[in-house]
């Protein structure tokens, strides 16, 4: 499996999981919230591009999701389109944005933009995408952006600036920060100009904060694309590793579902974790927990069997005792 084929089977699993969440953590709880932050996102990029708007313009979503800033912006263009690695998220969007005719998404590589001809959108832009791209495919994405273009056409984009931080590239979701002279470098590479405004210093804690940046920066397509780089990492075998930050996210999801009373939900989010990362302890004492409270102590003595298989070290029997003690 390359970097190509495991981003799509890694969004696709968080597409089915919960699209709306894996698209705005913080906003996923109800449509409305989801919308109102599609419509804040929206704004933003509409009074970035401001001074050189024109309602003409055709316009390129990259990693659209199910279509949550598309929604808002369609008012204000001739023609949209999003794409997005995982076709889950793509079948979610047509829902999402059923009923707005100059609007429609797609499902591509992940990697390129080859379905579209050169100089095909006067905008591309793209917003919480770039940031979990591994380098090599945030790079890729800045020299088809070039291409499809027209002469003089603006990137839109957001991406945490400060200390340079990377992760592996077989990292899906981990964000990635850039140093100013690291994209200043990038963007002359590819053909951009930025707008005028510089780069801010967003110092991320580390490397697996989940709350993005919200900057909008600008770029104009002024030149050539100097030196394309290697796209040998393409056919690259990727390792089947699971992201630290995809757990914690699963963790963080699973609790938000039982402050809000949806205890099922978060057992089917346990569930789903523990098939994906069996050796993350948290999630296995969290659904001990939660069965014992609900009464459900056969399940809980099955689920601390299941437990000792995967992490034969753990003490299951004694932690069952301790539980039916707290709980009688």
């Amino acid at each position: 499996m390359n970097i190509a084929e495991k981003m799509k089977s890694e969004w696709n699993r968080r597409a089915k999981h919960h699209a709306r969440f894996w698209v705005a953590t913080e906003n996923f709880h109800d449509d409305r919230e989801f919308a109102k932050s599609g419509e804040h996102t929206a704004n933003a990029l509409l009074s970035r591009v401001a001074p050189y708007f024109n309602a003409s313009w055709s316009v390129l979503d990259i990693g659209c999701g199910i279509g949550r800033v598309l929604k808002p912006l369609a008012p204000h263009f001739q023609h949209l389109i999003g794409i997005d690695v995982s076709g889950e998220m793509i079948a979610q969007s047509k829902k999402w944005l059923n009923g707005l005719e100059n609007v429609e998404t797609l499902e591509t590589s992940g990697v390129d933009l080859r379905p579209f001809p050169k100089e095909s959108f006067d905008l591309v832009y793209s917003f919480v995408a770039f940031q979990h791209m591994p380098r090599p495919v945030f790079a890729r994405y800045l020299e088809e952006s070039h291409r499809v273009l027209k002469t003089h056409g603006y990137l839109a984009f957001q991406i945490p600036v400060g200390v340079s931080l990377d992760t592996a590239i077989e990292d899906t979701i981990t964000m990635r920060q850039y140093s100013t002279d690291e994209l200043v470098d990038e963007l002359h590479r590819c053909g951009f100009q930025l707008t005028g405004e510089r780069f801010i210093d967003t110092r991320l804690q580390s490397s697996s904060q989940i709350e993005p940046n919200c900057d909008i920066y600008l770029a104009k397509k002024s030149g050539i694309v100097i030196r394309g780089k290697s796209t040998c990492w393409l056919q690259d075998e990727c390792r089947q590793t699971f992201s630290l930050l995809d757990t914690r996210m699963y963790l963080w999801f699973a609790e938000q579902c039982l402050h809000a009373g949806r205890k099922e939900e978060a057992l089917r989010t346990y569930e789903a974790l523990r098939e994906q990362a069996p050796d993350s302890l948290e999630k296995w004492i969290r659904t001990v927990e939660i069965l014992v409270e609900g009464g459900k102590l056969d399940e809980a003595q099955e689920t601390l069997e299941k437990l000792t298989a995967a992490l034969p070290t753990y003490q299951a029997l004694n932690t069952l005792l301790e539980f039916q003690n707290q709980h009688p």
